[in-house]
């Protein structure tokens, strides 16, 4: 025979639970902005240095294979293309047709991904917003210079320094602006 009760519920409640969802669902959404903020954030200064990287590279070559190499700056396609002088001879005036079947074979292109685009170019020529922008590397180790400046969707930006003197290339961090 039994005494007492038979068992007791050592469970949860529904409105226990309904309660720790709702504060899980409150953390959610405070946090994920800045999670997606910070992954934005990544993704250009990741972008950045690859660009820096292949602007080191164009240097290098135009050094290593006594010729020059052109880092083009499509701001409309925002994309760069990395091509020899020799490259650039053996094209037959369709500089940019669109098609990447088209590119020559030594070529390197970098599209940026996506929420990332090119902000702004500056030489000694001017400033440039749109159209192509142009850096060129001579096989003697000097070049054109310039600087290019990449945006996230959320305001950050990094700019790309090349020394016309020096070729090195610099990548700093800047301020948002309007």
């Amino acid at each position: 025979m039994l005494v007492g009760r038979i068992s007791e519920n050592k469970g949860f409640t529904l409105f226990e639970l309904l309660v720790v969802l709702v504060i899980i669902s409150v953390m959610f959404a405070l946090v994920g902005p800045k999670f997606a903020g910070s992954m934005s954030n990544m993704r250009l200064r990741t972008t950045s240095k690859k660009i820096s990287a292949a602007l080191r590279y164009a240097r290098s070559q135009a050094t290593s294979e006594r010729i020059s190499y052109f880092a083009l700056f499509d701001f409309d396609k925002d994309r760069l293309s990395i091509i020899s002088s020799r490259e650039a001879s053996d094209e037959t005036g369709e500089k940019d047709s669109g098609d990447d079947k088209e590119r020559p074979v030594g070529s390197k292109v970098y599209d940026l991904p996506d929420g990332i685009k090119l902000d702004r170019a500056a030489s000694s020529e001017g400033r440039v917003d749109f159209g192509i922008f142009q850096i060129v590397f001579f096989p003697s180790g000097g070049n054109s210079g310039g600087e290019v400046i990449l945006a996230n969707d959320r305001g950050k930006r990094y700019k790309i320094s090349v020394d016309f003197i020096t070729g090195a290339v610099q990548l700093g961090e800047i301020g948002a602006q309007a």
